[in-house]
């Protein structure tokens, strides 16, 4: 009896632990002109996925540097006999996926961390959809950048690399370049085409919290993720700092960005003392906590307790076709959203408050994704300020 404090604190701290997000981190390292170079939030963009490898002819025999995964992440080469870095083999062509869309910015766009005694040089391509690729350049080893501009589509969004091997030394143990990984300097969030825009402005408001630095925009977003929009859209709005809770009242999660929407009663939990942060967000649950946000930033007194003496002032739109599946607690916000042009339909006249089948929570019908939560975000701050 006496170890079940014990298993209780340790249960606590895991289920904290759970909750708190990791937070992007800058990127540092040396160029190969003996130059220190930092990249902000750089540490989610290197490399994440090996779509294809060809390796060239002759390849190496060692079996720890033909492992295509080896150039993933940040580069950790240290010695050519611990094999850290994957050799492409005379001509070996690879193509790689980031989570982060690489643009032309200011200098180098592209890294190429080649690695080994020689330096040996790559081609380097670029796409958006894995069909039209650019030549933006040679990488020629020892850890050399590459600039996209004047040789992608101007405004370009490309989320491929292809490194192709230019065959310069085509032997001995390890032929071809070595690659150890690949960096992506000059970025901008993966999106759907049509949020790309509002997107940019996110970035400009300084909507976007650190919990989706380097989150892939196009997934649905948690409520604990949306709790921390919530909390960015709510001090633009009203140019005040959110302060967190002193008494955090969940037992899932104690994230500060999750105790600062629960003391602007904006996110409220799910139980008495369950925040259930990892839960995805859906339409309904979206337009209310941004409601709360709109009241929290105008409306002197406002709180959640007495929400029902603070009403709305709008003009109705028409009812949605599926208005009878809007819940009773969400419907003036869904049309204060739907007024403002804020949150609209998903077609048919169709507002898609919540998942009701088990083929819509399959389908994930009724949920917000990371790039809808921060699109609605923007249109709060122009539309309501």
């Amino acid at each position: 009896m006496k170890k079940r404090p014990v298993f209780l604190a340790l249960a606590v701290l895991l289920a904290l632990a759970l909750c708190v997000p990791a937070l992007a981190a800058d990127y540092t390292f040396t160029d190969r002109s003996g130059n220190t170079r930092t990249v902000k939030d750089g540490e989610y963009s290197f490399a994440t996925r090996v779509v294809e490898f060809t390796p060239g002819d002759p390849w190496t025999d060692h079996a720890g540097s033909q492992d295509a995964d080896a150039v993933l992440g940040q580069p950790d080469y240290e010695k050519e006999d611990t094999y850290q870095a994957m050799s492409l083999g005379a001509g070996g062509v690879l193509v790689l996926e980031f989570d982060v869309n690489i643009v032309d910015g200011e200098g180098d766009d592209i890294y190429v961390f080649e690695v080994g005694p020689a330096a040996e040089a790559t081609r380097v391509e670029v796409s958006a959809d894995l069909k039209t690729w650019y030549e933006v350049g040679t990488a020629q080893g020892e850890t050399a950048g590459v600039d996209l501009h004047g040789k992608a589509p101007e405004d370009g969004r490309f989320r491929y690399v292809r490194l192709t091997d230019l065959k310069e030394y085509p032997r001995g143990d390890w032929p071809g370049a070595d690659i150890d990984a690949i960096l992506a300097l000059n970025s901008k969030p993966v999106t759907n085409a049509w949020a790309e825009n509002e997107i940019d402005r996110a970035q400009e408001y300084g909507l976007i919290p650190e919990i989706l630095e380097g989150a892939v925009l196009t997934e649905p977003i948690t409520r604990l993720e949306f709790a921390a929009v919530a909390v960015k859209t709510y001090e633009k709005l009203s140019g005040t700092a959110a302060l967190p809770a002193t008494v955090n009242p969940f037992a899932d999660c104690a994230d500060v960005e999750m105790l600062k929407a629960y003391n602007l009663n904006v996110a409220v939990g799910v139980g008495p003392d369950r925040f259930a942060p990892d839960e995805l967000l859906n339409r309904e649950q979206a337009a209310t906590m941004l409601t709360r946000v709109f009241k929290r930033a105008t409306m002197p007194g406002w709180s959640f307790a007495e929400d029902s003496s603070f009403p709305l002032s709008y003009v109705s739109p028409a009812l949605f076709a599926d208005d009878s599946q809007i819940s009773a607690w969400a419907r003036e916000s869904v049309y204060f959203m739907a007024a403002n042009g804020i949150i609209t339909g998903m077609g048919d006249n169709r507002f898609a408050p919540s998942n009701a089948t088990s083929a819509q929570v399959a389908a994930r019908y009724a949920n917000a994704t990371r790039e809808q939560a921060l699109v609605i975000a923007v249109r709060m701050v122009e539309n309501l300020s």
